[in-house]
């Protein structure tokens, strides 16, 4: 419940800045602050990081995180937040699919399922809002 509260929160908030500043801008400095706060995990917990790993990290922290975030932030200036927040709900459907695609790892039937209902949460919301 914090976590939605805070991504609507957070999606109203991008839904203003974009009024004043680049979407660039809006996302470096939240996904610095993220990284900031997370930073301190990384000397608690020690978990075993190869040179590998990080440069992995790095790419789908650039690709996966920097990149997307800016890019919905960016779509904010087109769309009603409430628009963009629905269509960010499709994210596990995404990374399902990817999964899939990259890894070669087929979702079960209860994940399928899940996805079919967010799926068509998502139209059903779409639509109700024209």
């Amino acid at each position: 419940m914090l976590s939605g509260l805070a991504f609507s929160v957070l999606t109203v908030l991008n839904r203003k800045l974009t009024a004043r500043h680049s979407a660039l801008v809006i996302a470096f400095f939240q996904d610095s602050f993220a990284g900031l706060f997370l930073l301190p995990f990384l000397f608690i917990l020690k978990p075993a990081v190869t040179g590998r790993d990080i440069l992995l990290l790095a790419g789908l922290g650039v690709v996966c995180t920097a990149l997307s975030h800016t890019l919905f932030i960016r779509g904010m200036k087109g769309q009603s937040a409430r628009t963009a927040s629905i269509i960010s709900a499709l994210e596990p459907v995404y990374g399902a699919v990817l999964a899939l695609v990259f890894l070669a790892e087929v979702p079960s039937l209860r994940t399928v399922i899940g996805g079919a209902v967010i799926v068509g949460s998502t139209v059903a919301a779409s639509l109700g809002e024209r």
